[in-house]
């Protein structure tokens, strides 16, 4: 009774922290709403008074590239001078080092206002997730415990991508062997945040997915054409040029800046290594990836998709705790009966990212790196997804249940 008593009650723990922290979650963004409906967009929103919230610079940039002022959104100068217009109560701002492609859902989100492009998107958000995850095979219990996570929670915070980015890498990855042309057009929209595809052609090679390969290429032309028709060539020229400056401004910084970094090069850099060293170990890190990847992908079987996400999150070298999202999806599905050990540091994993910050600021090491290793761990030999019909919901009478994307 011990034995089963104490690893039940492990796995118990970190579920009523993190359902304590959704409900603090959901108390913030109704606090956020009223502060809105009371003062307008200037209230003071503490997590977003230095643009931490990066909707802000989406639904910016979407603005100066639909009325004709693309050439401010990569200008480090012009585009201050714009926030500055536009937030004056704001006292700092990351700058736009997102591709062009980026531009397209930008410009659709600056339609509206601002908040109401906020809540537009994290529904829209939620509810893409949930359709691709369902369709790609996963029970409904682990979607709900996933998009209700820390870090998914996060990025419906800041209005990021990373959930959303995460979703469509896992559900293009799962569709390729059934739905090629599906999964190819899925992979091709990555293109917004290429870090999220680092892996995908390695998948898409080793297992010779052809009809991928060539839908995804033709999807991405199409992205691209549209790009630089609407935005021209002077688009691209100004993300490679001051764009990139940027980026690498954002990467060299120095220690303590990164809080919620999740990349083994941020890891290197909390601990006071040098630049070259820290994207000496990233690299290595990165190929080792795109290897591990290979590995998997020649491998025959089910493809692994929940490790090859996870590799993903591991090869780039920009990525933040909201990136996690997709781990957080994954967690719940590497559970197994009959392992009660297993599943409390499965839960503990899954709760983690939340207490980031606290750690490095305590202990001076940034853990998402080591978080990551150690649900790639679990996920390497099950491939990650729940194949047992008794881990699933009963279907419904007449309708065929989904085949388990492993």
């Amino acid at each position: 009774m011990f034995r089963k008593l104490v690893p039940a009650g492990l796995t118990a723990l970190p579920a009523a922290i993190g359902a304590v922290l959704f409900v603090l979650h959901l108390g913030a963004q109704f606090h956020r709403l009223g502060l809105y409906l009371h003062h307008g967009i200037g209230f003071h929103d503490p997590d977003c008074a230095s643009n931490y919230c990066d909707l802000t610079m989406f639904w910016l940039a979407g603005h100066l590239a639909s009325h004709g002022m693309i050439a401010a959104v990569y200008d480090h100068a012009r585009s201050a001078a714009a926030i500055a217009a536009f937030y004056p109560y704001k006292n700092g701002y990351w700058p736009f080092v997102y591709p062009p492609p980026m531009l397209l859902p930008a410009a659709a989100l600056s339609l509206v206002p601002l908040m109401a492009g906020y809540y537009t998107y994290c529904t829209l958000s939620i509810g893409l997730s949930a359709w691709l995850l369902r369709r790609a095979g996963l029970p409904w219990w682990c979607i709900a415990l996933g998009l209700c996570s820390p870090a998914a929670m996060w990025n419906l915070y800041l209005g990021q991508m990373g959930l959303l980015c995460g979703v469509i890498l896992f559900a293009g990855l799962a569709g390729m062997p059934r739905r090629p042309i599906r999964s190819g057009v899925l992979l091709a929209m990555l293109c917004v945040k290429p870090q999220y595809a680092l892996l995908a052609p390695v998948a898409v090679l080793a297992r010779q997915h052809w009809r991928v390969m060539a839908a995804g290429m033709l999807s991405l032309a199409a992205i691209l054409v549209v790009t630089l028709w609407l935005y021209g060539f002077s688009t691209w020229a100004a993300f490679l040029g001051p764009g990139q400056r940027a980026v690498a401004t954002m990467l060299d910084q120095p220690a303590r800046v990164q809080i919620m970094g999740s990349s083994v090069f941020w890891m290197a850099r909390e601990l006071h290594a040098s630049l070259g060293f820290s994207y000496a170990v990233q690299a290595f890190v990165s190929a080792c990836c795109m290897a591990a990847a290979w590995f998997l992908w020649r491998r025959p079987g089910p493809p692994p998709v929940a490790a090859t996400c996870l590799l993903t999150v591991l090869a780039s070298p920009y990525g933040y705790t909201y990136d996690l999202a997709i781990y957080s999806v994954l967690l719940p599905c590497l559970a197994r009966r009959g392992a009660p050990w297993r599943n409390a540091a499965l839960a503990w994993l899954w709760l983690a990212p939340a207490f980031v910050p606290r750690v490095l600021l305590a202990t001076g090491v940034l853990v998402t790196p080591l978080l990551l290793m150690a649900a790639l761990a679990l996920a390497w030999r099950t491939t990650g997804l729940p194949a047992a019909d008794t881990r699933w919901p009963a279907p419904r009478a007449g309708r065929p249940r989904p085949a388990p994307a492993e």
